[in-house]
C-alpha cells in the first residue's frame, strides 16, 4: 500500500502539489520588476498551466524573512548570494537572465578603479555589491533620476545602475551624462523558491532553458524597455 501511494504522489501533476504560489517582488512601477513578472508568468505556464501566481510587493529584507519562514513561496530578482546560508530556500540552476550594470559619468567615464565615491539608488543591492567589489564609497539617493541629475550637474562623478537607465538620458535631457561603453558587471538573476516546492526545480530549469533558446526571454526584456 505504501508503495502504491508513493507512485500516486509521484505522478500527480505539479498543480496538485502547488495550485497557487505567492511571489514577492519589489517596486511595481520598476521596469525590471515588470519584465521579471512577465517572464515568470510564461515560465510557470509552461511548467503547468494550472499554477497561479499571486503577487505581493515586499521590501528585500521582509521578503527574505518571509521566504525563509515559508510564508511566501517565491522571491524573484535575486542573486545566488542572498539565500546561500538559508537551507529552506532553493535556486533553479538556470538564471532567468543577466543584468548589465554600467557606470554613468559626467562628460566621460573613467575606469571603475579610478572612482572613490559613486552615486547609487537606495535599496539596489546589486549596486551595493559592485560598490563593495571596487571599494567605492556609495552615496545613496532615492531614485535613478536624482542620481543622474547629480552627475549631470557635476555634483557627482558617476552613478552605477542597470542598463535600462540609459533610456532616461535623452528623455530627461541629461546632456552631460555618458554611459560607459561596456558594463562594469553582468549579474545573473534568479528566482528563489521554498524547499517545499522542490519538485518544481527541474521543470523550471527546463522551462527557462527553452525560453532562453527560443529568444522569448530576450523579447520580454526588450518589450519592457530592458536592453539585452
Amino acid at each position: 500500500m505504501t508503495r502504491w501511494w508513493t507512485l500516486i504522489v509521484y505522478w500527480l501533476p505539479l498543480s496538485a502539489l502547488a495550485n497557487t504560489l505567492t511571489v514577492a517582488y519589489r517596486d511595481h512601477t520598476d521596469a525590471m520588476s515588470s519584465a521579471t513578472k512577465a517572464i515568470l508568468e510564461r515560465v510557470f505556464y509552461a511548467v503547468d498551466s494550472n499554477i497561479e501566481l499571486s503577487w505581493i510587493e515586499m521590501p528585500l529584507a521582509r521578503a527574505e524573512n518571509a521566504l525563509a519562514k515559508g510564508i511566501i513561496d517565491i522571491d524573484f530578482g535575486r542573486t545566488r548570494l542572498v539565500y546561500q546560508d538559508t537551507p529552506q530556500v532553493l535556486y533553479p540552476t538556470e538564471s532567468l537572465f543577466s543584468v548589465d550594470y554600467y557606470l554613468f559619468g559626467h562628460t566621460y567615464v573613467l575606469n571603475p578603479e579610478d572612482y572613490q565615491r559613486v552615486v547609487g539608488v537606495i535599496g539596489d543591492q546589486l549596486a551595493l555589491m559592485i560598490a563593495d567589489r571596487y571599494q567605492w564609497d556609495m552615496v545613496p539617493v532615492r531614485t535613478e533620476r536624482a542620481a543622474l541629475n547629480m552627475v549631470n550637474s557635476n555634483r557627482a562623478q558617476a552613478m552605477v545602475g542597470y542598463v535600462g537607465i540609459a533610456s532616461m538620458l535623452e528623455k530627461e535631457r541629461l546632456t552631460t551624462v555618458r554611459m560607459a561603453d561596456s558594463p562594469v558587471e553582468s549579474i545573473p538573476i534568479y528566482l528563489a523558491i521554498h524547499q517545499r516546492h522542490q519538485a518544481l526545480i527541474e521543470p523550471l530549469n527546463a522551462s527557462i532553458r527553452k525560453m532562453k533558446k527560443s529568444g522569448e526571454i530576450t523579447a520580454l526584456l526588450e518589450k519592457h524597455g530592458i536592453p539585452h
